[in-house]
Protein backbone atom coordinates (compact mmCIF):
# COMPACT_ATOMS: atom_id res chain seq x y z
CA UNK A 1 0.00 0.00 0.00
CA UNK A 2 2.87 2.71 0.86
CA UNK A 3 4.63 1.77 -2.42
CA UNK A 4 1.22 2.68 -4.60
CA UNK A 5 0.45 5.60 -2.29
CA UNK A 6 4.27 6.99 -3.03
CA UNK A 7 3.87 6.10 -6.96
CA UNK A 8 0.57 7.92 -6.59
CA UNK A 9 2.06 10.87 -5.36
CA UNK A 10 5.15 10.88 -7.40
CA UNK A 11 2.87 10.98 -10.77
CA UNK A 12 1.54 14.08 -9.15
CA UNK A 13 4.44 15.47 -8.63
CA UNK A 14 5.68 15.24 -12.19
CA UNK A 15 2.37 16.69 -13.66
CA UNK A 16 2.75 19.52 -11.52
CA UNK A 17 6.10 20.30 -12.58
CA UNK A 18 4.89 20.11 -16.29
CA UNK A 19 2.31 22.47 -15.38
CA UNK A 20 4.29 25.01 -13.23
CA UNK A 21 7.31 24.92 -16.20
CA UNK A 22 4.12 25.63 -19.18
CA UNK A 23 2.69 29.01 -16.79
CA UNK A 24 6.21 30.31 -16.47
CA UNK A 25 7.37 30.45 -19.79
CA UNK A 26 8.76 33.17 -21.39
CA UNK A 27 5.44 35.48 -22.46
CA UNK A 28 7.11 36.10 -26.23
CA UNK A 29 7.00 32.31 -27.09
CA UNK A 30 3.16 31.82 -25.95
CA UNK A 31 1.40 32.76 -28.58
CA UNK A 32 -1.00 36.11 -29.05
CA UNK A 33 -4.92 36.13 -27.93
CA UNK A 34 -7.01 37.89 -29.84
CA UNK A 35 -7.97 40.31 -26.99
CA UNK A 36 -4.40 40.69 -26.54
CA UNK A 37 -3.86 42.04 -30.09
CA UNK A 38 -7.30 43.97 -30.12
CA UNK A 39 -5.98 46.19 -26.80
CA UNK A 40 -2.32 46.46 -28.80
CA UNK A 41 -4.06 47.57 -32.04
CA UNK A 42 -6.35 50.09 -30.12
CA UNK A 43 -2.76 51.41 -28.63
CA UNK A 44 -1.40 51.99 -31.86
CA UNK A 45 -4.90 53.69 -33.07
CA UNK A 46 -4.45 56.35 -30.67
CA UNK A 47 -0.80 57.04 -32.03
CA UNK A 48 -1.81 56.81 -35.90
CA UNK A 49 -5.23 57.04 -37.48
CA UNK A 50 -3.20 55.65 -40.71
CA UNK A 51 -3.46 52.47 -39.57
CA UNK A 52 -6.10 50.02 -40.28
CA UNK A 53 -9.80 50.63 -38.77
CA UNK A 54 -11.38 47.55 -39.44
CA UNK A 55 -12.11 47.53 -35.47
CA UNK A 56 -12.29 50.95 -34.88
CA UNK A 57 -14.83 53.10 -35.98
CA UNK A 58 -16.89 55.56 -34.37
CA UNK A 59 -20.06 56.34 -36.40
CA UNK A 60 -22.98 55.17 -39.44
CA UNK A 61 -23.55 56.57 -42.09
CA UNK A 62 -27.44 57.03 -42.52
CA UNK A 63 -26.60 58.27 -46.24
CA UNK A 64 -24.28 60.78 -48.38
CA UNK A 65 -26.20 63.61 -49.38
CA UNK A 66 -23.70 64.88 -51.91
CA UNK A 67 -20.35 63.88 -53.11
CA UNK A 68 -18.90 65.87 -50.38
CA UNK A 69 -21.49 66.02 -47.44
CA UNK A 70 -23.21 62.78 -45.36
CA UNK A 71 -25.48 62.21 -42.56
CA UNK A 72 -24.57 60.26 -39.83
CA UNK A 73 -25.44 59.06 -36.80
CA UNK A 74 -22.79 59.12 -34.16
CA UNK A 75 -21.71 56.42 -31.28
CA UNK A 76 -20.97 59.19 -28.84
CA UNK A 77 -24.61 61.15 -29.10
CA UNK A 78 -27.69 60.51 -30.37
CA UNK A 79 -29.39 62.15 -33.16
CA UNK A 80 -28.35 62.41 -36.53
CA UNK A 81 -25.70 65.21 -37.80
CA UNK A 82 -24.87 66.54 -41.21
CA UNK A 83 -20.70 65.92 -41.75
CA UNK A 84 -18.95 67.85 -44.28
CA UNK A 85 -15.68 65.78 -45.83
CA UNK A 86 -12.64 68.30 -44.88
CA UNK A 87 -10.35 68.94 -47.61
CA UNK A 88 -12.89 68.57 -50.61
CA UNK A 89 -15.44 70.06 -52.88
CA UNK A 90 -17.65 68.38 -55.28
CA UNK A 91 -19.71 69.95 -57.83
CA UNK A 92 -23.00 70.97 -56.25
CA UNK A 93 -25.92 69.04 -56.67
CA UNK A 94 -28.53 69.74 -54.08
CA UNK A 95 -27.85 73.64 -53.01
CA UNK A 96 -31.32 74.89 -54.20
CA UNK A 97 -29.92 78.46 -55.17
CA UNK A 98 -27.14 76.77 -57.77
CA UNK A 99 -27.85 74.91 -60.56
CA UNK A 100 -26.86 71.15 -60.98
CA UNK A 101 -23.35 71.21 -61.72
CA UNK A 102 -21.49 68.93 -64.46
CA UNK A 103 -19.83 65.67 -62.77
CA UNK A 104 -21.82 66.48 -59.81
CA UNK A 105 -24.25 63.43 -60.42
CA UNK A 106 -21.49 61.31 -60.63
CA UNK A 107 -19.39 62.47 -57.17
CA UNK A 108 -22.91 61.74 -55.22
CA UNK A 109 -23.21 58.41 -56.65
CA UNK A 110 -19.88 57.57 -56.03
CA UNK A 111 -20.25 58.60 -52.15
CA UNK A 112 -23.27 57.10 -51.59
CA UNK A 113 -22.29 53.71 -52.60
CA UNK A 114 -19.34 54.56 -50.64
CA UNK A 115 -20.25 55.11 -47.33
CA UNK A 116 -24.29 54.35 -47.50
CA UNK A 117 -25.35 52.20 -44.63
CA UNK A 118 -22.20 51.59 -43.22
CA UNK A 119 -19.94 52.01 -40.28
CA UNK A 120 -16.85 54.50 -40.51
CA UNK A 121 -14.24 56.26 -38.78
CA UNK A 122 -14.44 60.21 -38.64
CA UNK A 123 -11.39 61.72 -37.76
CA UNK A 124 -10.76 65.40 -36.69
CA UNK A 125 -7.97 67.43 -37.75
CA UNK A 126 -6.83 69.82 -34.60
CA UNK A 127 -5.59 72.24 -37.32
CA UNK A 128 -8.89 72.54 -38.46
CA UNK A 129 -12.49 74.07 -37.52
CA UNK A 130 -14.91 72.06 -35.89
CA UNK A 131 -17.58 73.26 -37.91
CA UNK A 132 -18.71 75.04 -40.96
CA UNK A 133 -21.04 77.89 -41.41
CA UNK A 134 -23.89 75.37 -42.38
CA UNK A 135 -22.83 73.79 -38.43
CA UNK A 136 -21.66 70.84 -40.29
CA UNK A 137 -19.29 68.49 -38.78
CA UNK A 138 -15.49 68.96 -40.40
CA UNK A 139 -14.40 65.20 -40.31
CA UNK A 140 -11.62 63.11 -42.76
CA UNK A 141 -13.98 59.86 -43.24
CA UNK A 142 -12.24 56.23 -43.13
CA UNK A 143 -14.04 53.21 -44.58
CA UNK A 144 -13.61 50.15 -41.63
CA UNK A 145 -11.03 48.79 -44.48
CA UNK A 146 -9.18 52.18 -43.85
CA UNK A 147 -10.11 53.72 -46.96
CA UNK A 148 -9.65 57.25 -46.78
CA UNK A 149 -12.18 58.62 -48.47
CA UNK A 150 -11.51 62.29 -48.54
CA UNK A 151 -8.30 61.75 -50.34
CA UNK A 152 -9.87 58.79 -52.95
CA UNK A 153 -12.68 61.48 -54.36
CA UNK A 154 -10.01 64.06 -54.86
CA UNK A 155 -7.29 61.19 -56.43
CA UNK A 156 -9.64 59.64 -58.65
CA UNK A 157 -10.95 63.24 -60.00
CA UNK A 158 -14.44 62.88 -57.99
CA UNK A 159 -13.84 66.43 -56.16
CA UNK A 160 -11.45 69.06 -56.00
CA UNK A 161 -8.91 69.77 -53.11
CA UNK A 162 -10.26 72.45 -50.99
CA UNK A 163 -7.32 74.02 -48.89
CA UNK A 164 -8.88 77.79 -48.44
CA UNK A 165 -9.68 76.89 -45.07
CA UNK A 166 -7.87 75.59 -42.04
CA UNK A 167 -6.24 72.44 -42.43
CA UNK A 168 -3.14 70.28 -41.58
CA UNK A 169 0.05 71.67 -43.77
CA UNK A 170 0.94 68.00 -44.79
CA UNK A 171 -2.52 67.04 -45.79
CA UNK A 172 -2.71 70.57 -47.56
CA UNK A 173 -0.19 69.01 -49.30
CA UNK A 174 -0.83 65.48 -49.97
CA UNK A 175 -4.34 66.49 -51.19
CA UNK A 176 -3.12 69.37 -53.52
CA UNK A 177 -0.69 66.57 -54.99
CA UNK A 178 -3.40 63.94 -55.87
CA UNK A 179 -5.39 66.83 -57.15
CA UNK A 180 -2.88 67.88 -59.95
CA UNK A 181 -1.83 63.59 -60.57
CA UNK A 182 -6.07 63.49 -61.30
CA UNK A 183 -5.71 66.29 -63.64
CA UNK A 184 -2.61 65.31 -65.36
CA UNK A 185 -4.02 61.56 -65.60
CA UNK A 186 -7.34 63.11 -66.44
CA UNK A 187 -9.25 61.05 -64.04
CA UNK A 188 -13.15 62.11 -63.84
CA UNK A 189 -14.06 66.03 -63.94
CA UNK A 190 -10.79 66.51 -65.37
CA UNK A 191 -11.38 64.55 -68.73
CA UNK A 192 -11.22 66.80 -71.24
CA UNK A 193 -14.52 65.06 -72.60
CA UNK A 194 -16.31 65.65 -69.32
CA UNK A 195 -19.18 68.34 -69.51
CA UNK A 196 -17.26 69.66 -72.62
CA UNK A 197 -13.53 70.07 -70.85
CA UNK A 198 -14.80 72.36 -68.48
CA UNK A 199 -15.31 70.55 -64.84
Amino acid sequence: MPKRLFFFLSILAAIAVVVVAVGTKVPGELPQLPLQKRETFQLDQQKDVSASFSTNTNAFIVHAVDGDTLLARLDAEPGDVRIRLLGINTPETVDPRKPVECFGKEASAIMHNLVDGKRVLLVADVQADERDKYDRLLRNVHLDDGTDVNAMMVRDGYAYAYLSFPLNPLRKRELKKMQEDAKLSGRGLWNPNTCNGRP
